[in-house]
């Protein structure tokens, strides 16, 4: 081996290993005792009593190449707001998507993953295309299909993330459209105090 070939290879693998890792863990959904969904990042991000009856959705969280760098100015996490709840019942955000269609999301912080239903997508001016299934939830009911889609912004109050790649999928909750995972959550400092039924939602 000649030593401009040595060279070569060594320029290779210092390329190689400075290019930035991907995350591609499988993303799971598993459902708790109180019927609750939750979507997370590889199956040891699952509780240990609910692996066995864990689902992977067949995606894995990996931005696909034409989504690989948000446009410039985009995916920035900007404003704040305060989300008034009762203590002991389930905290619920009005939201809104791309500045127009308003949504009313669980907030989850157990989901790694913001979850939309279709229906409100397409109202929002969202296409979602036929033929770009991501994966499948297998049921009771059957087999439901979940697909990534891209939003330009989603707003709650104030709290603004843009650029945010969700999953249009319906959990099936009356007066429920999505649940708002920490992929929002976690742009910012997010403070929940039970006691007076208020979650904060702050620039970091």
């Amino acid at each position: 081996m000649t030593r401009a070939t040595v060279l070569a290879f060594a320029l290779g693998i210092a390329l190689v290993a400075a290019m930035p890792n991907p995350v591609t863990a499988q993303i799971y959904r598993w459902v708790d005792e109180n019927g609750n969904a939750h979507y997370v990042d590889g199956l040891d991000s699952v509780p240990q009593r609910y692996r066995s009856r864990a689902t992977s959705l067949g995606m894995r969280n990996t931005p696909s190449p034409t989504q690989t760098a948000a446009p410039a100015g985009k995916g920035a996490a900007s404003g704040g707001t305060t989300i008034r709840f009762t203590p002991g019942e389930r905290i619920m955000a009005d939201a809104r998507i791309n500045g127009r269609a308003s949504v009313r999301l669980l907030l989850d912080t157990g989901a790694d993953r913001t979850v939309i239903a279709p229906r409100a997508l397409v109202a929002s001016g969202v296409s979602i295309t036929r033929g770009t299934t991501a994966g499948q939830i297998v049921g009771v009911t059957g087999a439901a299909d979940v697909q990534g889609v891209r939003l330009e912004s989603l707003e709650v109050g104030e709290a603004r993330v843009t650029s945010l790649a969700v999953m249009s999928h319906d959990i099936n909750q009356p007066g429920i459209d999505g649940l708002l995972g920490r992929d929002f959550l976690e742009q910012f400092k997010v403070t929940i105090d039970s006691s007076r039924g208020q979650v904060t939602i702050a620039p970091k």
